[in-house]
């Protein structure tokens, strides 16, 4: 286990109180930027801008991708692959392809992500980038339930570790094997590999790939510690949710709302799996400052639905359903299929509680339509990755 941050030796206080503070801390007004002298501007606006190069446009991407402005990440790639096919360079289609696949997998378009993985892959060379593309469709060809084929694609990319000297890309690799067996359902092979990611971060310096394993790595352990704890508070549990809020803590001063955004999820869960509904309420709210801040509107959008069930849950009907109006709202756009159903449904149980038969059928069936979009999502996705896994087999794979 890595050494822990000296500023955070001393022992933290209790869980909720630490929320609170975030609430309280992320209401506060930031200070108003203080504009350039006007010769500043005027040197820069006489400066003339050079195109930046594929490999800064790309790397760009990536970071766009994994701080959630997705939809700026697939723009960036969309715009180079037509030049890149044209030049024929296949490292650079691989790479951008690479890209492409880790943006569809963050906005849950499992197809979407396959299809460019598969694509990165087969013209990837060996080395740290197809050790990456692997691991990364291992984990969108896992949501689309296809285990063995996830768990295919990271033996191959295990037999390319050797080649890979970075400790900083092999966690990389060991997160992403976490994150595979956490969408398997498997949080005891999560934790494993995602321990073997942990011990490699004092091995180099990057802050937000520290911030990232350290908050898998928590949120793994809480889920296994929920699923063991029968609705009563564990010391191990306790230690975990007290341990998750320095770690929400961390990340909120590090500007990475991303990631708590993400995660902030499990760790209401958590709370609610122990009928501490206010500090769940606490938790969510901060979720829902670092989703604005990342400008995460669909993961806004989970956390507005989650916000609606527990006032639901407490009988506030009037504040339920503004938290599920602005979660259906959120949801319509993006790819979140099963959560939109889950919107609906909820819409509905509250629609029933107040007595409004008509308006909770209607959402009821929307939440069955969905439901079975989102089936038909998930079948196409797996039948494009067994057809690709066969042709890979007969060896005539020509990815497109």
């Amino acid at each position: 286990m890595p050494p822990h941050d000296n500023s955070y030796d001393d022992k933290p206080p209790a869980s909720g109180a630490n929320f609170a503070h975030l609430v309280t801390a992320l209401r506060a007004r930031p200070q108003p930027r203080k504009p350039r002298r006007r010769a500043e501007v005027a040197d820069t606006d006489a400066a003339p801008q050079q195109p930046a190069s594929i490999d800064v446009q790309l790397d760009r991407a990536e970071i766009c991708s994994r701080s959630g402005r997705i939809d700026e990440a697939i723009s960036i790639c969309n715009a180079l692959r037509p030049s890149l096919l044209a030049g024929g360079d296949k490292q650079s289609i691989g790479w951008c392809d690479f890209v492409l696949a880790l943006s569809h997998l963050n906005a849950g378009r499992a197809k979407e992500a396959v299809m460019a993985g598969y694509s990165a892959t087969s013209r990837l060379a060996p080395g740290t980038r197809l050790l990456r593309a692997l691991t990364v469709l291992a984990s969108a060809v896992a949501r689309t339930g296809d285990a063995a084929g996830a768990l295919e694609l990271l033996e191959r990319a295990k037999r390319l570790l050797p080649q890979v000297e970075s400790p900083r890309d092999r966690s990389l690799f060991w997160i992403n094997c976490g994150s595979t067996f956490h969408a398997l359902g498997d949080m005891e092979r999560a934790v494993e590999h995602s321990l073997l990611a942990e011990g490699l971060l004092p091995e180099f310096d990057d802050p937000y790939l520290h911030g990232a394993v350290k908050m898998n790595l928590l949120l793994q352990r809480l889920i296994l510690a929920v699923a063991r704890c029968n609705g009563v508070e564990t010391p191990e549990l306790a230690a975990l949710l007290a341990d998750s809020a320095v770690q929400v803590e961390r990340l909120v001063t590090a500007g990475q709302h991303y990631s708590v955004a993400k995660g902030i999820e499990d760790i209401a869960d958590a709370y609610i799996a122990l009928g501490q509904h206010e500090k769940a309420r606490e938790a969510l709210q901060i979720g829902v400052k670092s989703a604005d801040a990342a400008k995460a509107g669909p993961d806004r959008g989970i956390l507005e639905l989650r916000l609606g069930r527990i006032e639901r849950l407490a009988g506030q009907y009037r504040r339920a359903s503004a938290h599920i109006g602005l979660a259906l709202e959120l949801l319509a756009e993006s790819a979140l299929l099963k959560e939109l159903a889950e919107a609906h449904l909820e819409n509905s149980l509250l629609n029933e509680e107040r007595q409004h038969w008509r308006a909770a059928l209607d959402s009821y069936r929307q939440s069955a339509q969905i439901r079975e979009r989102l089936l038909i999502a998930q079948s196409d996705a797996r039948a494009h990755a067994l057809t690709v896994r066969l042709e890979l087999v007969r060896g005539s794979a020509d990815v497109p």
